[in-house]
C-alpha cells in the first residue's frame, strides 16, 4: 500500500494473477518476490510489515509446483534478510 498504517507498518499484498498452473514457475515467482522485498527493505522506512497472501487464483494444479526444499530455503532467506536488516546479530551453523 502506498501509505503506512497509523502504527507505521507497511501493508503488503501478494497474489497470483492467473489461475492457469501450466505456466507457473515457483522459482521465478520467488526470485521476483525476494527482489521486490530487498528493494523495499533498502528504500522504505517502516517499523514492521503486515503481509497478506491472496490465494484466490491458486488451484490444485499449483500444489505440485511447490517443493518443500525450496520453501524451506525461501523461509531461511527471508528470516536472514529480515534479521540482518533489523540489525540483529545471528549465529547460524555452517554445514
Amino acid at each position: 500500500m502506498p501509505q503506512l498504517t497509523p502504527q507505521f507498518e507497511r501493508l503488503i499484498i501478494y497474489g497470483m494473477q492467473l489461475p492457469d498452473a501450466t505456466h507457473y514457475d515457483i522459482i521465478n515467482a520467488t526470485k521476483l518476490l525476494l527482489m521486490v522485498q530487498e528493494i523495499r527493505i533498502s528504500e522504505d522506512y517502516c517499523h514492521s510489515d503486515i503481509i497478506i497472501i491472496d490465494f484466490a487464483n491458486c488451484t490444485l494444479g499449483h500444489l505440485p509446483k511447490f517443493n518443500l526444499t525450496d520453501v524451506k530455503k525461501y523461509e531461511l532467506c527471508v528470516l536472514v534478510s529480515t534479521l540482518v536488516t533489523r540489525n540483529v546479530l545471528i549465529d547460524l551453523p555452517i554445514p
